[in-house]
């Protein structure tokens, strides 16, 4: 006989697993050179292009003086630039460097392979239907976001 699962069991199981693959991610890519955080940050910059830290903070979902260390580190690295913006001397333009494209490449590699491991253990099938399922609470939660907690 199967248990019924309360949407608070629910709820829990998914972020149990949601930091623990953080965690498994994080660590596989570090290993490869680059956080998953300071990835993230590249990858914007890569499908977007050169951007103001504002508008970069902005599409990580950060306040723009909390990517100011990341950036810092980044560019201490290599991986990225900062010029004067030509709009706005207030802000400086961030940009992908060709070393900070090849660290991605390489942490996007394994980032790939470890997601291959970890959810290759389910069917075709079994991945549709969790990506599926996702995306049903996701919907959700991009309709109903303010109400949460209420």
């Amino acid at each position: 006989m199967s248990r019924t699962v309360s949407s608070v069991d629910a709820g829990q199981t998914y972020m149990e697993l949601h930091h623990q693959l953080h965690r498994i991610v994080d660590r596989a890519m570090s290993s490869a050179g680059l956080s998953l955080g300071r990835a993230k940050v590249l990858m914007r910059l890569d499908s977007h292009g050169p951007m103001n830290q504002a508008t970069l903070a902005g599409l990580l979902g950060f306040a723009p003086r909390s990517v100011t260390e990341t950036i810092d580190g980044l560019e201490g690295d290599g991986l990225v630039t900062r010029t004067e913006d030509p709009h706005d001397r207030r802000a400086r333009i961030v940009a992908l460097t060709e070393s900070g494209q090849h660290a991605l490449e390489a942490a996007m590699t394994v980032r790939n392979k470890t997601m291959d491991e970890i959810f290759g253990v389910l069917s075709p099938a079994e991945r549709a239907q969790l990506v599926s399922l996702v995306n049903v609470v996701r919907t959700n939660l991009a309709q109903g976001e303010s109400d949460c907690g209420q």
